[in-house]
C-alpha cells in the first residue's frame, strides 16, 4: 500500500467535502456554525471512488447521498426520494457489524436494484457501519460498476465513515440540546401561570386540537365555552408570548392568530411529559 497515495486522498476527500482542517472542526466551539452536510462527504467520497455513495442512519433515513452511475430503478428513485429504504433490508444492514467489502449483485445486501443483476453483472457493494465508540449511528453504502475496493480505497471509506460519525452525533447533539430547551421553556412558562390560566389555556389547545400548531380562534368564544372571563385567556396567552411559546397577533374581527412555537409545552400543560 502506498501510503502517499492514502495522504493524497484523505486531502482530496477533505477538500471536496469542504474541510480544511479536521481537528480544527472537532475541537473548535463553533463547529456547529460550519457548513458540513452529509451532502458533501457523499459527494466527495462518490467522486474520489467513482462509485454511488448511500449514508443512513440507524432507522433508515436516507442522510446523504451521490450517484455516480446511473443504475437505479424508479422503484429506488423512489426511495431515495423519499429518505426511506425498506425494513427489511435496513434489518439486514443493522446485522453487519463490520465491514463487508466487494459484495455480489446476486446477493440481498447489494444496494443495486434486483432488476439490474443482469445488466450489471459484475456490481459490487461496500457496507461500512457507522459507530462512534459502541453506539451503532448508521450505514454508509459504497456501489461500483465492477472495480473493487483495494485497499487505500478501503482506508478512505473507513475514514469517511469516521467523519459521517462525528457529523451524525454533533446533529443528534444539536436536536438534544434544542428538546432540552424547549422543555425548560415549556416549564418556566407553565410556573407563571395561574390555576385558572392553566385552566384556559387547556381549552386554547383542546380547541386547537392535537398536532395542530397555528390557529385563528375567539378568545371570548373560549372563555365560554370553559367558564372562565375573556382576560384570564388573553392574560394566559401573554404569558406564552413572553415565554416564546406561541406567537400571536390580532386578525380584527376575524380573532387571535396563534402559532405554537414551543410544541413541548402541551405535554407539559397537560401533564404527559416524562
Amino acid at each position: 500500500m502506498s501510503n502517499q497515495l492514502f495522504l493524497d486522498k484523505i486531502k482530496e476527500l477533505n477538500k471536496q467535502a469542504n474541510i480544511k482542517d479536521w481537528a480544527k472542526y472537532i475541537l473548535s466551539n463553533d463547529s456547529k456554525e460550519i457548513d458540513f452536510p452529509l451532502k458533501s462527504i457523499s459527494f466527495a467520497l462518490g467522486k474520489l471512488l467513482d462509485a454511488n455513495i448511500y449514508v443512513i442512519n440507524a432507522e433508515g433515513i436516507l442522510l446523504g447521498y451521490y450517484e455516480r452511475h446511473r443504475v437505479n430503478t424508479q422503484r429506488v428513485r423512489n426511495l431515495i426520494e423519499n429518505k426511506s429504504f425498506p425494513y427489511n433490508y435496513i434489518h439486514r444492514l443493522v446485522n453487519v457489524q463490520e465491514t463487508i467489502k466487494d459484495i455480489k449483485i446476486d446477493d440481498d445486501l447489494t444496494i443495486f436494484p434486483v432488476e439490474k443483476r443482469a445488466n450489471y453483472p459484475e456490481a459490487l457493494t461496500t457496507i461500512v457501519p457507522i459507530k462512534l465508540s459502541d453506539d451503532r449511528l448508521g450505514t454508509l453504502l459504497v456501489g461500483r460498476i465492477q472495480e473493487k475496493i483495494s485497499e487505500v480505497d478501503h482506508l478512505v471509506i473507513e475514514h469517511a465513515a469516521s467523519m459521517i460519525a462525528i457529523e451524525i452525533a454533533l446533529e443528534y447533539g444539536k436536536i438534544e440540546v434544542e428538546i432540552d430547551k424547549q422543555v425548560s421553556g415549556a416549564k418556566l412558562a407553565m410556573s407563571t401561570l395561574s390555576i385558572t390560566e392553566v385552566k384556559a389555556l387547556q381549552g386554547v389547545f383542546n380547541h386547537m386540537g392535537e398536532g395542530t400548531i397555528e390557529m385563528i380562534l375567539t378568545t371570548s368564544e373560549i372563555a365560554d365555552k370553559i367558564g372562565v372571563t375573556r382576560s384570564i385567556v388573553v392574560n394566559g396567552l401573554r404569558k406564552l408570548v413572553s415565554a416564546s411559546v406561541i406567537e400571536q397577533r390580532s386578525m380584527g374581527m376575524r380573532g387571535t392568530y396563534i402559532k405554537v412555537l414551543n410544541p413541548l409545552f402541551t405535554k407539559v400543560l397537560f401533564g404527559n411529559l416524562d
